[in-house]
């Protein structure tokens, strides 16, 4: 293997894990930096709201949804684009969790007024954050279905080679 291949490898590892990583610490600081503090919930973990989480900024970034893109651009081999569409699906599972989990939160003021005193996040802003949440899981969905048709687009472009007979000795 050619070093500029095998460069390109590399570097297309680690921009899966780089992936990896963002998805990882995004999951963790949703569920387990749950504090002591009752109010510290999952719902209001994912909104957000006024403790230290940065679960929806962590996922909803560049890094987790054009690196795995970027790394099947750079070496669109099967290993690499397999890879990629696992980072893609863990995604957008936690993703589709952890927005549907802010919004539920966000719509039910109840809870907020029983937990916080007063309600954080209103219809408008948990419908802002849903939509946002939603546009970054679309932009993973593009870039997954864009390392499916580059593998279907590499298996047109392939050329059946013509049936040889084996020398005779």
């Amino acid at each position: 293997m050619p070093s500029s291949q095998r460069s390109r490898t590399v570097v297309a590892l680690v921009l899966l894990a780089c992936a990896a990583v963002f998805i990882a610490v995004a999951l963790s600081q949703w569920i387990y930096g749950a504090g002591l503090d009752p109010r510290d919930d999952y719902g209001s973990r994912a909104a957000g709201i006024e403790f230290t989480d940065t679960a929806r900024s962590t996922l909803f970034s560049f890094v987790p949804v054009a690196a795995p893109a970027l790394a099947v651009f750079l070496r669109p081999g099967r290993v690499i684009r397999r890879l990629a569409r696992i980072a893609y699906a863990f995604y957008i599972v936690i993703g589709v969790l952890l927005a549907l989990s802010a919004a539920l939160y966000g719509y039910d003021d109840a809870t907020q007024l029983a937990s916080l005193g007063r309600v954080w996040i209103d219809d408008r802003a948990a419908t802002e954050r849903l939509l946002l949440d939603g546009v970054w899981l679309v932009l993973a969905g593009v870039g997954l279905m864009s390392v499916r048709w580059n593998r279907i687009q590499e298996k047109s472009s392939i050329v059946p080679q013509e049936k040889q007979d084996p020398p005779k000795e």
